[in-house]
């Protein structure tokens, strides 16, 4: 295996302690730890209540205790009020010690080779974009965290029997590493930014800002962060059947049509001037404006 980047994994979460457990448990069995590497997880918590707090400290000592080395941080920040998401991942990629960034949400749920594969697929001046296999409603609730520690929830057999519906997209759980990566090196799609599993360099996320906070509401966020990091000449390549991870299943989401309507033109704008810099973003953040617990 070739040396991998310093890599940092930041997650997203709110008020959902019993989902990070599970998407940690994973974080738990990475092969890159049996062979000797490391990494380490910053989780980016909008407000959350205490609970997760209690939880986040608890998954701290399991990774001690069980000798894997893997620093688990805590950056908070009070809820303002409305979606907090992209305030709350900049100041997680200050506090990202990492020179890589694996970028994901806190309900999904890595496979075992994940952190290894991004850092193996990256290369400089460029994003890869992963792939997500989305569970179904059913199978969601029926996942438990032995699932995961055993590896058998990336078995498409065994989550249909739990009630996954059935998909053509099952190929994303294929295990046969050279046929994913020619699948992977000849889609000629755009390979764009995906909130639920990309990675980039802490250096090109800073170069254009990170991400935009003038985005209030779910939608489009993430597809406008890739625009600029296209803009500011930073290439993507394609994981999607090689960095792997499930997608749970967490309803419609907070949308509202105003929402939809102002996030359509907030990137629109973006496409349309080629910008670069995030109109509210890293170079804004106040110092002691959240509260980061290694």
């Amino acid at each position: 295996m070739k040396p991998l980047p310093s890599i940092s994994v930041i997650l997203s979460t709110h008020n959902s302690p019993k989902v990070l457990e599970l998407v940690m448990a994973g974080y738990e069995r990475q092969d890159v730890l049996a062979r000797g590497g490391t990494f380490e997880v910053v989780i980016a918590d909008d407000g959350s209540r205490e609970e997760t707090r209690e939880m986040i400290r608890a998954l701290r000592v399991r990774m001690r205790e069980a000798g894997r080395g893997v620093p688990v941080v805590h950056v908070w920040q009070a809820h303002k009020g409305y979606w907090g998401k992209q305030a709350i991942f900049n100041r997680e990629i200050v506090a990202a010690r990492g020179e890589y960034l694996i970028t994901g949400d806190a309900d999904v749920i890595p496979r075992e080779d994940y952190v290894r594969t991004h850092g193996e697929m990256a290369r400089k001046n460029a994003f890869l974009a992963g792939g997500d296999f989305r569970v179904s409603p059913e199978a969601t609730k029926r996942i438990t965290i032995e699932d995961v520690r055993s590896g058998r929830v990336f078995d498409y057999a065994y989550l249909r029997s739990i009630g996954q519906e059935p998909t053509r997209r099952r190929a994303k759980l294929w295990r046969a590493p050279w046929l994913t990566r020619l699948m992977d090196a000849v889609n000629v799609s755009p390979a764009r930014w995906s909130g639920s599993n990309c990675s980039a360099w802490k250096e090109d996320l800073l170069k254009v800002g990170g991400f935009d906070e003038t985005f209030r509401s779910p939608g489009k966020d993430d597809t406008e962060l890739g625009h600029r990091l296209w803009h500011a000449g930073v290439k993507s390549r394609h994981g999607r059947h090689n960095a792997i991870c499930l997608h749970m299943y967490h309803g419609s989401g907070n949308y509202s049509e105003e929402g939809r309507r102002r996030n359509r033109e907030i990137l629109e704008d973006t496409i349309r001037t080629k910008r670069v810099m995030a109109r509210i973003g890293i170079p804004q953040i106040v110092e002691g404006d959240c509260v980061v617990e290694r």
